[in-house]
C-alpha cells in the first residue's frame, strides 16, 4: 500500500471522503527527457518518410493526383491511430505530428494539381480540411497548428477573391469568442483552448501582414469588383477595434465594475488613444487584443505572445520611421514618459492598495525600483549619446574622404555597403600595424575638401592648414572612419557610383559619416540611423 492508499484510509475513517480512492496520476517525466524523445520522434519519421518517398517517388513525378490525395488521407489517419494508441507518449505525439504534417503536405499539393490553384474552392476545401483536423486530431500541438492553417487557407482564398484587410478582424473575433466563453463552453476545453492559441497566432501574422499596407492596397486597387474589395482594410481595422471595445466590456462586466465609473472611463479613454495609435503602428490593436485576454484569463503563454508581438511591431515602425536617432529619441521619451504618467493614474485610481515608499517598502518592490532606476539611467546615457552625435554631425568639420576602388560585387552584401578609402591605403600600405599605436591622420583638404594624406602623427598638432583624422589599432588593424554605409534593399545601383564619403570632424578628430556622394559631388544618400 502506498502514501496515497493510507491517506486516502485516514480521511475515509474521519469521514472526510467517501467512495474508492481516485487513481494515483502517473508521473510525468522532465521536460529534457520529452524533448529527447520528441526528438527522437520526429528523427524516426523522417527516416520513415524518406523511406516512403523514394520507394513511392512517382506520386510526384506522374500526374498522380487521386494517389497523392489517398496517400496523404492515410498519413493522417495513421497519425491519429497513432496519437489514440499512445496518448501520453511524447515519443509517439511527435512521431505521429511528423505523419500527419507529411499527409497534410501530399492532400495539399494533390489539390493543388488536380485544381486551378486559383479557384476559391481548393482554399475552402483545405480550410475545412484542417478545420476538420483541429477538431478530431487529440494533441494540443497538432489542433494549433491545424487551426493556425485554417485560417492561413481560408484567408488565402479570400485574397484569390481581390478581398483584403479582413484576416484581421475575422481572426480577432474568433479568438475573442473562443477565450470570453472559455467557461461556457468547459467541456470542449481540451478542444477550443488549443484552437484559441491558434487563432492567436493566425492573428498575428495577419497583422503583421498590414505592416506592408502599403503593397496590399495597392495590389487590392487592382481589383475593382466591389465594396469589401476596395475598403476591406479600413473596415477590417474598425472591427478589430471594435472587438478590443468589446473584450473591456466584457472583463467589466465579469469584474463587476462600471463603465461609468473613474476607472471605467479613465480605462476607455486609454484604450481608445492606443487604437488611434494603433492607425499608425499596423499590429499594435492585435497585440494589445492578445494582452489584453492573456491577462484576463491568467494565461501567461498569451501574455508572452502578445509582449513579444508587441515589441515586434513597435520595433518595426520604429526601425521604419524615416527620422533621426535624436527625434527618435523624443518619440522613445515621450512614450515612455505618458507609460509613466499612465501608471501613475492606475495608482491613483486605486486608493485600497496601501501606499509605501521606496524607503519602506518591501525587498522585492526596493528591487523593482532600483530596475526602474537603472534603465532611467541607461536610457538616459543612451539619449545623451545621441543627442552629442547629433551636435557631432551638426557642427563638424565637413571632410570628403575619397573611395577605394573595389569590385562592386564584393562591395554589396545585402543591405549595406562595405567602404575603404584611398587615404588609409596611402598611410598604412607600407606600414607595420602591430607596431603602430592610436594617433590622427594628418591631411590638408582641397577646394572641394577632399581631404590628401600628408603625415601620421601621435597627436592633433598640425599645421594650421591641415586637419587631424583619428584612427585605432585593434589586433593589428586600422580602424577607421566607419567601414560600412546602410541603405535601403534593391538600390545597390545608385550607390554602385558612390566616389566619395561625406564626414564631419569634430575638433578631437572624430569622424562620423554623413553621406555619400558621386564623381560630380551629388549626394546619393544621406546616412540615415
Amino acid at each position: 500500500m502506498n502514501n496515497a492508499d493510507q491517506l486516502w484510509q485516514k480521511l475515509e475513517q474521519n469521514k472526510l471522503v467517501s467512495g474508492p480512492a481516485p487513481e494515483t496520476q502517473q508521473q510525468h517525466s522532465p521536460w529534457f527527457i520529452k524533448v529527447m524523445q520528441g526528438f527522437a520522434g520526429w528523427f524516426a519519421a523522417l527516416f520513415m518518410l524518406g523511406f516512403v518517398a523514394s520507394m513511392f517517388s512517382w506520386l510526384f513525378r506522374y500526374d498522380n493526383e487521386v494517389l497523392l490525395l489517398i496517400a496523404g488521407l492515410f498519413c493522417t489517419v495513421a497519425a491519429y491511430l497513432i496519437y489514440r494508441a499512445k496518448p501520453v507518449s511524447a515519443f509517439y505525439d511527435q512521431l505521429a505530428l511528423a505523419i500527419s504534417l507529411c499527409g497534410q503536405f501530399m492532400v495539399t499539393w494533390g489539390l493543388f494539381e488536380l485544381f486551378n490553384d486559383r479557384e476559391i474552392s481548393v482554399y475552402l476545401t483545405l480550410s475545412a480540411f484542417q478545420a476538420t483536423l483541429a477538431v478530431v486530431m487529440p494533441s494540443f500541438l497538432h489542433r494549433v497548428l491545424s487551426s493556425w492553417f485554417a485560417m492561413v487557407a481560408l484567408f488565402w482564398g479570400f485574397n484569390r477573391l481581390g478581398i483584403f484587410g479582413l484576416d484581421s478582424a475575422i481572426a480577432a473575433f474568433l479568438f475573442t469568442l473562443i477565450w470570453i466563453k472559455d467557461r461556457s463552453w468547459y467541456r470542449y476545453t481540451n478542444i477550443l483552448i488549443p484552437i484559441g492559441y491558434g487563432f492567436a497566432i493566425s492573428l498575428i501574422q495577419f497583422s503583421g501582414h498590414a505592416l506592408f499596407q502599403n503593397e496590399i492596397l495597392g495590389f487590392s486597387s487592382t481589383y475593382r469588383g466591389g465594396f469589401l474589395q476596395q475598403k476591406g482594410p479600413i473596415i477590417g481595422a474598425i472591427l478589430l477595434s471594435l472587438s478590443c471595445l468589446y473584450l473591456v466590456k466584457v472583463i467589466f462586466e465579469e469584474q463587476q465594475l462600471e463603465l461609468r465609473s473613474v476607472v471605467g472611463i479613465a480605462s476607455l479613454a486609454a484604450l481608445l488613444l492606443l487604437l488611434a495609435v494603433s492607425s499608425f503602428i499596423p499590429g499594435l490593436s492585435s497585440a494589445l487584443l492578445i494582452l489584453l485576454v492573456g491577462f484576463h484569463r491568467e494565461r501567461s503563454s498569451l501574455i508572452g505572445l502578445g509582449l513579444i508581438a508587441l515589441i515586434s511591431f513597435i520595433s518595426w515602425y520604429y526601425y521604419n520611421l524615416q527620422e533621426t536617432l535624436l527625434t527618435k529619441s523624443y518619440y522613445l521619451a515621450t512614450m515612455g514618459t505618458v507609460c509613466l504618467f499612465c501608471y501613475w493614474i492606475a495608482q491613483r485610481l486605486t486608493p485600497s492598495q496601501k501606499k509605501q515608499s521606496i524607503f519602506n517598502s518591501s525587498p522585492l518592490q526596493r528591487r523593482q525600483w532600483l530596475s526602474l532606476l537603472t534603465v532611467i539611467i541607461i536610457l538616459g546615457s543612451v539619449n545623451l549619446n545621441i543627442s552629442q552625435k547629433e551636435n557631432h554631425l551638426a557642427q563638424g568639420e565637413t571632410v570628403l574622404l575619397e573611395l577605394a576602388p573595389v569590385d562592386p560585387r564584393s562591395l554589396m552584401q545585402g543591405d549595406y555597403m562595405r567602404l575603404r578609402f584611398k587615404i588609409t591605403n596611402q598611410a598604412f600600405n607600407r606600414s607595420l600595424h602591430d607596431e603602430l599605436t592610436d594617433g590622427y591622420l594628418l591631411a590638408t583638404l582641397d577646394k572641394n575638401s577632399i581631404a590628401q594624406f600628408v603625415a601620421l602623427s601621435p597627436s592633433a598638432e598640425g599645421e594650421n592648414n591641415q586637419i587631424a583624422l583619428r584612427y585605432r589599432i585593434r589586433n593589428g588593424q586600422v580602424k577607421f572612419a566607419t567601414n560600412a554605409f546602410f541603405f535601403e534593399e534593391g538600390k545597390a545601383d545608385l550607390f554602385q557610383q558612390a566616389k566619395y564619403g561625406v564626414f564631419k570632424v569634430a575638433k578631437n578628430g572624430e569622424l562620423l559619416l554623413h553621406s555619400l556622394q558621386d564623381s560630380k559631388f551629388m549626394t546619393l544618400g544621406v546616412n540615415s540611423p
